[in-house]
């Protein structure tokens, strides 16, 4: 043969290889529709706590998984690439939320679609199913800049399209035009928890009852479709850009990166918890495979075929709620779970709760500060362990705190250095929130406190601040931070007991994040709760 028709041959094997599916072509489960919804910072161990009746009748009727995960670093729009995409940053090349395409210095896509950027599912899908009704509605107006937008049949975006002002306009036109037209592939992508993240804190019972008025808005759609017979042959996928963590998002805890995956529908299997360890952009290739729809060798993303194996017989359990969440506890701790089959578990003493630990029966007295850890068991399973910080009602607060305004230093100032405080006295938390600072720019906090031990141990304190921080252990420097995207640690071995804790904060302008972790021996990070001062 000659040698230009060997080189034309192995080209015409390489072409066709080359846009080969990342999942395989007739092997996996088929719908024919396919919904796919996305809710913003919506955290999984904020869907095990909040109250999610209509999710946790799809999960008991399908499948989910509750230790997925974000790509680096744990913001937006990274993470909506990748789910839409199907492929990790490397690849696609959107790497923050200041990414905008023809920024100098972008990453090109590792391959690109006819605007130049790298194809989404949206893309696949109407190259390979042209006559497929392609449905997007949108509240974050900035994830259109990421997107060939043109390929929608129809794309509803919250400020563009009139009369779609919130996320419910963007649920409820989703919703009608579903019923209406009830297209092959729905995205809706929500921005409204996120907000409230932000805004009150990842912890928040108002965080909490947003995820509740989403599951309530998502259940009643859900319903309709089973009532009109709709969902024997759709699939629906529910997942999230990130998690949070106090007020913020973007670092490296499990809070920021682990999100919840549920698929429900034709073919999944009833009542699946999924224990592979997924990635965001599996949930892309998972829903383009279940239209047929095969994405090219460049993408990374796996079909979820856990969600469609029998069951082991392991069972989801949503994670205990403390009220109040922390600090104070008047009347005592009262703690509930989402599911009134579950039973709580609790301990005291910073000890890993489990079925012979204390059963909860009642509110929780306390009669000193205690680190108040539970756990919910069903049919013998599991839920994830819940960790809170409480001291009695009238007990004073174990923080001493000085406060110092119009700092105007442009790094982190020697403490040594200040004079009086402007204001000084105690509080609750190493958290900003304690104070009435949000608006402020160039001021200094120093807290100071006890930390007990629980054992002998390497002890890692892990900080995300900005702008800086400086953590003291017994008068050693342990950490000093300086990054709200990469938390910085430092380690330390104790003794079990009480140890000596100072802690210097400096905002300089414009963000302001602070939040402090450890763990011990390599265990899971918790909050440092301090203990009460002597005084």
């Amino acid at each position: 043969m000659h040698i230009n028709k060997i080189i034309g041959a192995v080209s015409a094997v390489l072409l066709v290889f080359g846009t080969s599916s990342c999942c395989p072509k007739e092997s996996h489960p088929r719908a024919d529709h396919v919904i796919f919804i996305g809710i913003d910072a919506m955290s999984a161990i904020g869907i095990q706590r909040a109250h999610t009746p209509n999710f946790n009748r799809m999960i008991e009727n399908g499948a989910v998984s509750v230790h997925s995960r974000c790509v680096r670093e744990s913001s937006s729009s990274q993470n909506w690439m990748s789910m839409v995409s199907g492929a990790p940053i490397e690849i696609h090349g959107v790497f923050s939320n200041n990414w905008n395409p023809g920024n100098p210095g972008n990453m090109p896509a590792a391959i690109k679609n006819k605007v130049g950027l790298y194809p989404t599912i949206f893309d696949h899908i109407r190259a390979q199913k042209p006559d497929y009704k392609q449905y997007c509605y949108i509240e974050w107006t900035g994830e259109t800049r990421m997107y060939d937008m043109s390929v929608f049949d129809k794309a509803v975006v919250r400020g563009r399209t009139p009369g779609i002002e919130n996320y419910r306009d963007v649920f409820d036109a989703a919703f009608s035009d579903y019923l209406q037209d009830r297209p092959e592939f729905m995205f809706v992508s929500v921005d409204v928890v996120d907000h409230y993240g932000h805004t009150y804190g990842h912890e928040s019972q108002e965080y909490f009852d947003k995820i509740t008025e989403v599951d309530s808005l998502v259940g009643s759609f859900v319903n309709t479709l089973e009532e009109k017979g709709w969902m024997k042959n759709t699939v629906i996928i529910i997942t999230a850009d990130h998690g949070g963590i106090a007020y913020e998002h973007g670092g490296d805890t499990l809070a920021e990166f682990e999100i919840p995956i549920l698929v429900y529908g034709k073919g999944v299997t009833k009542g699946k918890l999924m224990k592979h360890v997924s990635m965001i952009y599996d949930t892309g290739a998972t829903a383009a495979a279940l239209l047929g729809v095969e994405l090219p060798w460049e993408c990374r993303g796996k079909f979820l075929y856990e969600a469609f194996e029998p069951s082991d017989g392991s069972v989801y359990v949503p994670a205990p709620l403390a009220h109040p969440f922390q600090g104070a506890a008047k009347d005592g701790v009262v703690l509930t779970v989402d599911d009134p089959d579950a039973k709580i578990y609790y301990t005291l003493d910073g000890s890993e709760p489990d079925e012979n630990s204390t059963p909860y029966e009642g509110p929780v007295k306390l009669t000193q500060a205690a680190n108040l850890r539970s756990i919910a068991y069903k049919k013998g399973c599991p839920s994830v362990v819940a960790s809170n910080y409480f001291y009695p009602e009238g007990q004073l607060a174990p923080i001493a705190y000085k406060i110092y305004y119009n700092v105007m230093e442009e790094s982190m100032p020697d403490f040594t250095k200040f004079g009086r405080a402007d204001a000084q006295g105690y509080c609750n938390h190493f958290l900003l929130s304690e104070f009435d600072v949000n608006e402020l720019d160039h001021f200094a906090i120093l807290f100071t406190s006890n930390f007990i031990a629980e054992k002998d141990g390497t002890y890692r304190f892990e900080i995300t601040v900005d702008d800086w921080a400086r953590l003291y252990i017994d008068g050693k420097l342990i950490v000093t931070g300086h990054s709200v995207s990469h938390p910085t640690f430092g380690k330390v071995d104790l003794k079990a007991g009480s140890h000596k804790i100072k802690l210097e904060y400096y905002e300089h302008s414009k963000t302001q994040c602070l939040d402090m972790k450890y763990n011990v021996d390599g265990g899971p990070l918790w909050p440092v709760f301090p203990t009460v001062l002597e005084r």
